[in-house]
């Protein structure tokens, strides 16, 4: 698993530009503006507004981005990207994330409808490596594929993006995108709208293509009943400054995402192991650990792991939300 903090040199970057005494009221706006589900161009309509979620919302972007991807690596060990699409970049959170993880990117390309966007995530990506400092980062409009970047793309990813357009443009997108990279990832909110739309897009993936590489462990239908949906969690560590900008007590916060991760139609059929994705928390026991699954068969299920196995036990308490448990610890 990589680290999920924020990189040195980008957390010094952005403390740089974020003094909580100057953006408490630019912050404030902010968390009331997703609060009300506004886009972020109404929530972020200026360039305080900007540097506000920079310091705000950044760690737990980023803490949630890379999960995904490291979902991505799990399921590839081999895949060295090269080449990165970062879909409505905002300051560069996502674009940051597939440099840090794959030292093979050479070639980033954000596009970002906010001039404040672009121009916070220009000034950021000096701190970075090489294929950050040197990124093409362009207005676009993603609703349009048509205008974005040629490609084609090893990675493209969409980071808290899709849950601003209206669903078929969303789903027209993440069509196109199974054309114009190998690999996609998107990560979403953790809500239960955000999951069914994402179920949604999956589908116009599934039809122009795609096989999922997780969370799923199917190609079928979504088999949680009405009211539930599938998302996971990453702890995000605060800083002082964090702290304060958000009014918080504790020095962390727990990130709820959703996401998928898809391999484009041009490569190779993906062959799930048997197995299923884990749906909670994994409950504990003196004897045994018990997870609830998303099944390889397309059903949900139960699964415990006793603790008289013990070398099973032992690796099963280390997974946790969101991991694959295999089979093999079953037996």
């Amino acid at each position: 698993m990589s680290d999920r903090r924020l990189p040195a040199a980008l957390a010094a970057a952005v403390s740089e530009r974020a003094r909580p005494e100057m953006l408490g009221a630019a912050a404030a706006r902010l968390s009331a503006g997703y609060r009300a589900n506004l886009t972020s161009r109404q929530a972020v309509p200026d360039a305080a507004g900007v540097t506000a979620y920079a310091a705000s919302r950044m760690p737990a972007t980023y803490a949630a981005v890379t999960a995904a991807l490291d979902r991505l690596a799990a399921s590839q060990p081999d895949f060295a990207p090269e080449t990165v699409l970062d879909l409505g970049s905002g300051p560069g959170t996502a674009s940051w994330a597939t440099a840090m993880l794959w030292p093979s990117v050479v070639s980033i390309a954000m596009v970002e409808a906010s001039a404040d966007f672009r121009t916070l995530a220009a000034d950021l990506a000096h701190a970075g490596p090489p294929a950050l400092g040197q990124a093409d980062i362009r207005r676009g409009d993603i609703t349009q594929p048509s205008s974005l970047p040629n490609g084609p793309f090893d990675l493209a990813v969409v980071a808290y993006a899709l849950t601003e357009l209206d669903l078929p443009a969303a789903e027209r997108l993440v069509a196109d995108l199974v054309g114009r990279a190998g690999r996609v990832v998107i990560v979403e909110p953790g809500t239960p709208r955000d999951h069914g739309r994402l179920m949604m897009v999956r589908r116009a993936a599934l039809e122009a293509g795609a096989r999922i590489l997780a969370p799923c462990p199917h190609a079928g239908p979504c088999p949680l009943p009405p009211g539930d949906w599938c998302h996971t969690s990453v702890r995000v560590e605060r800083s002082r400054a964090h702290m304060r900008l958000k009014g918080g007590t504790v020095p962390f916060e727990d990130e709820r995402y959703a996401y998928l991760v898809l391999e484009s139609k041009a490569l190779a059929v993906v062959e799930h192991e048997n197995g299923g994705r884990i749906l909670r928390p994994p409950r504990p026991a003196k004897h045994e650990i018990a997870f609830s699954l998303c099944r390889a068969d397309g059903t949900l299920g139960e699964a415990r792991v006793a603790s008289r196995n013990r070398a099973a036990f032992k690796v099963a308490g280390k997974l946790d939300w969101g991991d694959f448990l295999s089979d093999g610890f079953l037996r």
